[in-house]
């Protein structure tokens, strides 16, 4: 019986022990999505205000496209500054877009009004379909896209300065 326990301890422990490693240094909010290094998805969408704006009407520029909803809180309030300070510094060189997710037009104008106007679009995709399309799996959720309209990076949960300044390089995007 002796023996068999020193047998099964190792059996046991090692893949326990790899399984730990594995996981040092990995940023849990890291989540791969099988847009990145293909064309965004196609669409064309109403913004809060009535334009209308498409995925052909952005191609050019690169572009930040950020899932949000007013209920997403602390999380999409976290990141909002993060979003305006950016999409200001940034703005000329790179095209910021909010897709409202599983929101609804009023309650998303009463948070912009409460936390801060923006100075990019809205969009409603009152069906879910584009973040369908895109994988969202809940908000926060923003997709780096370069001017040839091909997701280059994907950030799951609130942005930081830092992974702002990163992810805006995967674009071709300085933060200077």
């Amino acid at each position: 019986m002796r023996r068999l326990r020193w047998l099964i301890v190792p059996l046991v422990l090692v893949p326990v022990a790899w399984l730990f490693l594995q996981g040092i240094g990995q940023d849990p909010r890291a989540l791969g999505s099988q847009l990145v290094g293909r064309q965004m998805p196609s669409f064309t969408l109403r913004t809060i205000d009535g334009r209308t704006v498409s995925s052909e009407s952005l191609r050019g520029r690169p572009v930040v496209l950020n899932f949000w909803a007013s209920w997403c809180i602390p999380a999409c309030v976290d990141e909002h500054p993060v979003l305006i300070d950016a999409a200001r510094r940034v703005g000329g060189r790179a095209q910021f877009v909010g897709v409202l997710y599983q929101d609804r037009v009023d309650d998303a104008l009463g948070f912009l009004q409460r936390y801060g106007e923006t100075p990019y679009p809205h969009l409603i995709d009152q069906a879910s379909r584009l973040a369908i399309d895109f994988g969202v799996t809940g908000p926060p959720e923003t997709y780096f896209i370069d001017a040839t309209g091909v997701v280059r990076a994907k950030q799951f949960g609130p942005l930081t300065a830092d992974a702002m300044r990163a992810k805006l390089a995967t674009i071709g995007v300085t933060d200077r």
